[in-house]
């Protein structure tokens, strides 16, 4: 083969514009699979935008009901606030949330090199009535978190966080290269636990904090988070990631001079805007205490079994708020406001089915049949106070 018929066999790959010299048999292959990548001819703001939305896109496709993504950073001001919060304990009994608070706001300390902060909203709102919807006392009836009534948030939100995971290295497997992770990060095939890690309310982790600047709600004076279209009754989750991706514009405070929460808190939990005192809180009394109240935990309990939503159904943004229609939360009618004798036999087992999924099961059989009786035991007293009562007054 002469000289002209060799310069003929050549296609442009083989050949470097730069230099006019073959190129090498493994050189051309690297160069091909870098033109077969997603990226190839990107600039890299076109390809955080791309990986943006694809990886939203990917949480939708789990079943979540919205994503907002935050600049991953240290946050100095909430973490002089959280430890303000725990110095003048006012975490009551969830000693863990005391355990290293400056993990919380940063995420370089959980993921280092984390670049991207990933926040899911998960909506679970029912038709089903509020609390005051409900004669509760009148009817001896105990009330239910609403978040309770379906399947525990922890596995329905744990499952499809391990989907979005798999969809996540499935679909961009080609580009979990060193492009995924911070220049300075050890060189390393990819690993969901360094470089893809969530959480669900068991992390080291500000979701409230995260989401808000991930544009999914501002903090509301009864210190959840309100989405003006969707209220607050959705759950969060979280993914800290080393992956580079564009951040959306923070959600600005809607409440306003609306002092409604504040105001109908049954208990004055709500010491201040945003603040709340584990203390005096019917959730912390009726979920995060082990064995039976004390005497001045069931003095808070009023007609709540487990939970409090009091400050939830008072929010006017809560009139936006539409059933989610997911069947993971589809309340179960036993737990819908139940008879109080109800509770108290329900059976060792659970009532019904679907109890090895429930909420519920963290305070236990036990623990709820004592909840119950307690509510029983001040339903009497009060009853014997008023009869007395009216009985001094009739004479």
């Amino acid at each position: 083969m002469g000289p002209e018929e060799l310069a003929d066999s050549q296609s442009e790959d083989d050949v470097d514009p730069d230099c006019l010299r073959q190129l090498s048999r493994s050189e051309r292959r690297r160069q091909r699979r870098q033109k077969a990548l997603p990226t190839w001819g990107e600039t890299p703001e076109q390809t955080r935008s791309r990986r943006t939305q694809q990886i939203k896109q990917l949480c939708l496709d789990a079943g979540f009901s919205r994503v907002g993504i935050a600049r991953a950073m240290a946050l100095p001001q909430e973490l002089q606030a959280l430890k303000h919060w725990l110095s003048s304990g006012k975490h009551g009994d969830m000693a863990w949330m005391a355990q290293d608070p400056a993990r919380r706001c940063d995420p370089g300390l959980v993921v280092p090199f984390a670049r991207s902060v990933i926040c899911l909203a998960l909506d679970y709102d029912s038709a089903q009535p509020h609390t005051h919807d409900i004669d509760l006392q009148g009817e001896d009836r105990v009330w239910i978190s609403r978040y309770a009534w379906g399947t525990d948030y922890h596995v329905v939100a744990e499952r499809r966080l391990k989907a979005v995971t798999e969809a996540v290295r499935s679909t961009m497997k080609a580009e979990l290269g060193d492009d995924f992770r911070h220049p300075q990060a050890p060189l390393r095939p990819f690993r969901a636990i360094d470089d893809f890690r969530w959480s669900v309310d068991h992390g080291p982790v500000l979701e409230r904090a995260w989401a808000q600047r991930a544009g999914l709600g501002w903090q509301g004076k009864n210190s959840l988070l309100i989405h003006p279209s969707h209220g607050s009754f959705f759950f969060l989750a979280t993914i800290m990631t080393t992956l580079d991706l564009d951040a959306d514009p923070p959600m600005v405070d809607h409440c306003g001079t609306c002092q409604a929460c504040l105001q109908a808190c049954p208990t004055g939990a709500l010491v201040a805007p945003g603040v709340v005192d584990a203390r005096l809180c019917i959730s912390h009394a009726t979920i995060e205490i082990n064995g039976a109240q004390t005497a001045d935990q069931a003095a808070l309990l009023g007609e709540h079994l487990f939970g409090c939503d009091v400050c939830q159904d008072v929010c006017p943004w809560n009139r936006f708020s539409l059933p989610s229609g997911d069947v993971a939360f589809a309340p179960r009618p036993e737990l819908v406001a139940p008879l109080r004798q109800d509770v108290v036999a329900w059976p060792d087992e659970g009532p019904g089915d679907g109890w090895q999924q429930s909420p519920l099961k963290r305070r236990g059989i036990d623990g709820l049949r004592a909840t119950a009786e307690a509510i029983g035991d001040q339903r009497a007293r009060a009853s014997a106070a008023q009869g007395k009562q009216d009985q001094d007054q009739g004479h």
